[in-house]
This record gives C-alpha cells, sequence and structure tokens, in this order.
C-alpha cells in the first residue's frame, strides 16, 4: 500500500477504537492513514460506562456456544467470532494494551483494576501514534465517488474506506443519537426498526407496590414475556427488584422482545420463582417439606428456595401469612404454588430506548457480508457495532462483538 491509502472511521466507541487497534495491530508497517471522527468532545463516552463502570470486555465461552448470545444474528456473527474470539481479545488486552484480566461469574471477563475509563484511556493511548483522531467532528453527510467523502463539523475529509461504527440510538447523551443509520441509509441501506435491548422493565401501577417492597432483593427465577394472554419469550436467571419494577440479566435480555408500542396491548412478565421443578414437582416437593415440618411456619418453608422477604410476600399474597404447616390445605398449596410459579408482574410501558444499553435494530444484516463486515452495496463501506442489527445479551458479548467485527473489517480492508 502506498501512502495515499487513508481509512475512516466514523465513531469512537467500543467498535470505532477497537478498529482502529486492529488497523494498528495488523497493518504491519504499510503506511495506511488512519483518522477517527468522533462526534463528541471525547471517545469512549458510552464504553465507560460498561459492566457498570468496571467494563466485561468480554465472556470466554467456546464461539460455537457464544453466538447463542445475539439472538436473530447468531449466524451473521459466528465466522467473526471463529475468527476473533474471546481468548484474543484476552491476548489483546493482556498483551499488547498491558491490563490484566479476571474471570468472574459466567464467564464473563472484566479488568483487574474495575475500570472502563482506564480501559478507554488505554485504547486511547495505544491508537496515539497510528491514529488521527479529530474530536467534535459529527459526520453530516457521506458520499461515494472516486473513494469517500465525508462532511463534518470540522470540515471535509477524503479516504479510500470508511467504517462506520457511530452506535445506535441508546443512550444519546453519550453521542448514540442514530447517526449511523442516517448515513447508511444515504448510501442505499435499509434500516431495521430500532427500539431498545438490554434495558429496566418498568412495572404498572398494580405491581409496583410488590416491586417496590422487594427492592434491592434478587432471586433466580424463569421469565416469560406475555401480550395479550400470549406467551411470547422466555428465558431464565437473576433478576433485581426495583422500586420502579424489575432489571437484572433475566430482565434485560427480555426487554428486547417487548413491543415498542404497547398501545391496546396487555403486557405482563410471568415469573417462576422455582425454576428448577415445574408445577407438580413443586407441589410434590412443598407437600414433603409440610408434612416433615408440621410446626413450622409457612413463611419459614418458604424461604429455603428464596428470601425471606420475597416468601412474606408470597405468604400475602396467597393469603396465608401467619400460617403453619399443620392442617395446610391442599387449597392453600395450590394458591402457594400460583404465586411461587406463575407470579406476575404487569408492563406499565414499553422499554425506554434512551435508557437501553443496547440498541435493538440498525443496517440490515442481508446487505453485509459477514466474512468480512463489508456492504454488498458500496464497495469499501464497512459496518460495525450497533450500527448493525446486533444486539448480544449482557454479559461481555457487545463488546465482543464490536472487537470480533473488527477484526474481520481490518483484516480484509488491509487484504485490498
Amino acid at each position: 500500500m502506498d501512502e495515499s491509502f487513508k481509512v475512516g472511521i466514523i465513531g469512537g466507541g467500543a467498535a470505532g477504537l477497537f478498529a482502529a487497534c486492529q488497523l494498528k495491530r495488523l497493518s504491519g508497517g504499510n503506511p495506511v492513514q488512519v483518522t477517527l471522527l468522533e462526534k463528541t468532545n471525547v471517545p469512549g463516552k458510552k464504553l465507560t460506562l460498561t459492566g457498570h463502570g468496571r467494563c466485561n470486555v468480554t465472556n470466554r465461552k467456546d464461539a460455537s456456544e457464544l453466538k447463542k448470545g445475539y439472538h436473530e444474528a447468531s449466524n451473521f456473527i459466528y465466522p467473526a467470532l471463529k475468527e476473533f474470539g474471546p481468548e484474543d481479545t484476552m491476548d489483546f488486552f493482556e498483551n499488547e494494551l498491558g491490563m490484566k484480566l479476571k474471570e468472574e461469574e459466567n464467564n464473563r471477563i472484566f479488568p483487574v483494576c474495575d475500570s472502563a475509563v482506564k480501559v478507554r484511556d488505554r485504547l486511547l493511548s495505544y491508537i496515539s501514534d497510528s491514529t488521527e483522531i479529530i474530536n467534535d467532528a459529527k459526520a453530516k453527510k457521506i458520499t461515494k465517488k472516486d473513494g469517500f467523502e465525508v462532511v463534518t463539523d470540522k470540515g471535509s475529509f477524503h479516504f479510500d474506506y470508511v467504517i462506520l461504527c457511530c452506535g445506535g440510538s441508546s443512550f444519546s447523551k453519550t453521542g448514540s443519537t442514530g447517526d449511523s443509520f442516517r448515513l447508511a441509509s444515504s448510501l442505499g441501506h435499509q434500516i431495521e426498526p430500532v427500539r431498545g435491548a438490554l434495558v429496566p422493565i418498568v412495572a404498572d401501577s398494580a405491581s409496583v407496590p410488590l416491586c417496590k417492597g422487594l427492592s434491592g432483593v434478587s432471586v433466580t427465577a424463569g421469565v416469560s414475556l406475555f401480550c395479550d394472554d400470549k406467551k411470547t419469550a422466555s428465558t431464565a436467571g437473576e433478576l433485581l427488584f426495583a422500586d420502579f419494577g424489575l432489571t437484572g440479566p433475566a430482565v434485560m435480555e427480555i426487554s428486547r422482545e417487548v413491543p415498542s408500542d404497547l398501545t391496546g396491548i396487555k403486557a405482563w412478565l410471568e415469573l417462576d420463582l422455582v425454576p428448577s421443578m415445574n408445577d407438580e414437582e413443586f407441589d410434590i416437593e412443598f407437600q414433603r417439606q409440610i408434612g416433615e415440618h408440621s410446626d413450622t411456619k409457612i413463611t419459614t418453608l418458604l424461604s429455603r428456595y428464596f428470601a425471606a422477604s420475597v416468601a412474606e410476600t408470597i405468604a400475602a399474597r396467597a393469603g396465608v401469612s401467619g400460617l403453619y404447616a399443620q392442617g395446610f390445605t391442599k387449597e392453600n398449596r395450590k394458591k402457594i404454588c400460583r404465586e411461587v410459579k406463575h407470579l406476575r408482574i404487569g408492563i406499565g410501558k414499553a422499554p425506554e430506548l434512551e435508557k437501553a444499553y443496547v440498541t435493538r435494530g440498525g443496517v440490515s444484516l442481508r446487505e453485509i457480508d459477514r466474512k468480512t463486515m463489508e456492504s454488498k452495496l458500496v464497495s469499501g463501506f464497512y459496518v460495525l457495532g450497533e450500527a448493525l442489527d446486533v444486539d448480544g445479551i449482557s454479559g461481555g458479548y457487545n463488546l465482543q462483538a464490536c472487537m470480533s467485527e473488527a477484526y474481520l473489517a481490518v483484516k480484509d480492508i488491509l487484504a485490498q
């Protein structure tokens, strides 16, 4: 490649920073001119919020298992995960960025420093000698003619290749306001409907008192979404009660399935607080507990399955507070089973895109080559990160997707 070879990265979020890193890693001394155009005054604002400020950089699973966390995009993302997987990401962080990592529950990988800000700063330091970063340069227009012309608040730039990765539409304060969709659309790309994913769920007025009363309490539960009496989605995992409703991994995961407009729709979540047993198995088990502990309060027996505060709430809802196991009737057991296995939490409103950690929707995957991340419509144009219709579950999946996609795009650009 000669000195005129120019790559423009539009967006300085996780995908953009990872793309710049890969360009430095893989260029092999080639005189590639890399320019990163960032809309805000500093790159990586949303990155500093990931992992609750600790930065869950990846998830240590095999690619064939990891891909299951990307919903409808699992087959699309698989080649990227195979080419540059979690082990590669960990190797980059530890051996090139010099950041020690640690593994936590559910294979989640974090930096030992527990600081997403330090991760962002280390990435910026790593690319400081290979990438020109121009802040406050919102991309207004992009055209393809003898390369690409990108018009920004800081003037116009000409590039041979463009990597579009200026995020989705969630957490707009970090700069993600749908610019990716506007720019991709101007080049002829279809944008799949955008909605929030990985977002807490607000309970309706009837369910708020229950949630508020248990605020801060976590349980492991099955979670099913019902819309107009039809089950539309289900998952299982940890959830957390909050003053406003529900949050936690399981709830955040299923939030992407809640309709973006609930007008005329009756929607609720059904919680199974003992997901390891079906209704009949739980009733038999609970009946055994009653028989073996006749002088014990029902709330005490229930607290063997979940927190005492949850047990008190379940007993109150079943109308059996204060009762002991001795003399506990079959009808009372049915009431307990209903509340334990089918606890209903009404949904007050559609998940807010502004509060979503990830955007569902974006540039149609049908128009992107999954082996290179290059547009099938516009040669030399690559799309990464939340700009794509790819969203993963929580636990390092979304950052890993950014890193894997960046690797494929850069590898393809440098092979030209």
